[in-house]
């Protein structure tokens, strides 16, 4: 019992939505083979106490949930939720460009460094040097979120889903799907700034994907 409470740690990660790779708060997390439970925060962040043979247990409303084995797990990981699709109405389309709206500017701003004049007066300030490495890590977050912004409004705009599904002949479950998929294997699109660029990777994929 004693080596099994030695071999705990703490575990941290971030739970985002697989389509649109927003973070997600309010999933709740449990440890299957002990009583521990989080949830994650605002920004999708989370923590829980657990030993490389623990298995977690994520699980959020509307979302599929997910099972993770830790044996070979780091101790900081990035979990996908797959959202649970509900068929919507119908959307009627009709556009003239590849991607018929407009993208908005949602930069956010990263939060202030520490000061340098602080961490010479006080270099050894574990509470202190805690709170920058979360504001650097807060900071990543934020980078990454304005790099894939645009991005982001395309894929969610259900314009483009409708656009989508009526091109190929798709439900909205198959097109969710695919997406999923393309997200895991076009990392680099992400970061595209020009909606038509990425509407037309979204066409070849899916073209390719539905006429296999």
């Amino acid at each position: 019992m004693a080596s099994q409470t030695l071999a705990q740690r703490i575990y941290r990660g971030i739970v985002v939505d697989s389509v649109s790779m927003e973070n997600l708060p309010d999933v709740h997390i449990t440890n299957k083979n002990r009583l521990q439970v989080s949830v994650t925060n605002i920004k999708g962040s989370f923590s829980i106490l657990a030993s490389p043979s623990d298995t977690l247990l994520f699980t959020c409303l509307g979302y599929r949930p997910v099972v993770l084995p830790l044996l070979f797990e780091e101790d900081v990981v990035l979990i996908r939720l797959r959202e649970n699709v509900q068929l919507l109405a119908n959307i009627t389309v009709r556009a003239s460009r590849l991607y018929p709206n407009k993208i908005e500017d949602r930069t956010r701003q990263e939060p202030k460094r520490m000061d340098p004049l602080q961490g010479f007066i006080s270099p050894i300030d574990y509470f202190f040097w805690r709170e920058e490495r979360d504001r650097r890590k807060l900071a990543k977050y934020i980078r990454e979120n304005n790099r894939t912004q645009t991005y982001r409004q395309v894929i969610t705009d259900p314009v483009v889903m409708g656009i989508m599904t009526k091109a190929y002949g798709i439900s909205e479950e198959k097109y969710f799907e695919l997406l999923t998929q393309f997200n895991l294997k076009f990392s680099a699109v992400h970061y595209a700034t020009d909606a038509d660029e990425i509407m037309e990777a979204l066409h070849a994929y899916f073209e390719k994907a539905v006429n296999r």
